[in-house]
């Protein structure tokens, strides 16, 4: 067991490996003992009333985060607390989390086996975020360059150490999958799919349909407004306005990366049309199929 703290502010790109129930580990700055921290997590007490919002890494977390917390809190009012104070993995996110008020919105990018078994037996109500892979796949490149502070990593090196899975995360075709499976051994678990893609083309439209998963109540014209202020745009200005209040954690990276925190960028669906290249869309697009192949997804697996 490792007890080496990861205080590096890019510990999810080319890092040790740790893994915990044969799963690897989401590494954030800080930790101390990420296998210990996995046990901690799995055995947190739920309450009847939490809300889980699970994506993969830049799949769009913080953008559902931002509109679950404006749905069930019957506000326009963006959370001035950034999402890793109520994240399970963060460092002192549990911690924070027990102090919380119900109803508590809780985040994570942890594969199933790396969350609160209480979660199954309580049937919480589960948020899951799912976004093309390609484009996953660029924003992470991105992340790298500047929240990582590997400003000199090309989209190649990504893009091979993503398709050798060369990185100290689950891939996210594994990740897609095993929720997949979670859903096939739990048919009356009460988990709601969101698109990126359909939050992008049809904001108001898909914030109503996990409004109604969330039990609100509310006129359109809430739900319009909610969807104007958590545009991408709005969202990227609150940003950089730099108004959120961010975990002692969070800050020494940002303190590491010169103040720059980016965790909102362009938003976009297909830009990784600007950065695949051809031989790599091919690639690509082979081990898709190859990994799809006699599976039976309880989704629509997005990645054209």
């Amino acid at each position: 067991m490792s007890h080496n703290t990861i205080d590096d502010p890019k510990p999810t790109m080319l890092s040790t490996t740790v893994k915990a129930y044969g799963w690897k580990i989401v590494l954030l700055p800080g930790m101390e003992d990420p296998q210990g921290l996995v046990e901690k997590i799995r055995n947190f007490k739920i309450r009847d009333d939490d809300v889980l919002v699970a994506a993969y890494p830049k799949c769009g977390t913080h953008w559902l985060w931002e509109v679950t917390q404006m749905l069930m809190r019957r506000t326009l009012t963006y959370e001035k607390r950034a999402k890793e104070y109520t994240m399970l993995e963060a460092v002192q996110g549990l911690e924070r989390l027990e102090l919380e008020p119900s109803q508590r919105i809780l985040n994570s990018h942890n594969v199933v086996a790396h969350l609160p078994k209480e979660i199954i037996a309580k049937k919480t109500k589960i948020i899951h975020v799912i976004r093309n892979s390609k484009d996953a796949l660029v924003s992470w490149f991105w992340h790298c360059q500047i929240t990582d502070g590997l400003k000199d990593v090309k989209f190649a090196d990504i893009f091979e150490a993503v398709l050798s899975d060369n990185i100290s995360l689950p891939s996210h075709l594994d990740y897609l999958y095993q929720w997949s499976e979670f859903e096939q051994n739990h048919p009356d678990h009460p988990i709601k799919h969101i698109y990126f893609e359909d939050m992008k083309k049809q904001p108001v439209k898909t914030i109503k349909e996990l409004a109604t998963f969330l039990n609100v109540q509310e006129s359109e014209t809430f739900f319009e407004q909610v969807a104007e202020a958590c545009s991408f745009e709005n969202m990227k200005t609150f940003e950089e306005n730099k108004e959120k209040m961010y975990p002692e954690e969070v800050r020494a990276v940002i303190d590491k990366i010169n103040g720059e925190l980016k965790y909102i960028r362009k938003g976009e669906i297909g830009d990784w049309k600007n950065h695949f290249t051809v031989a790599q869309n091919e690639r690509f697009e082979e081990r898709i199929a190859t990994f799809l192949k006699n599976k039976d997804l309880k989704f629509t697996f997005v990645y054209e």
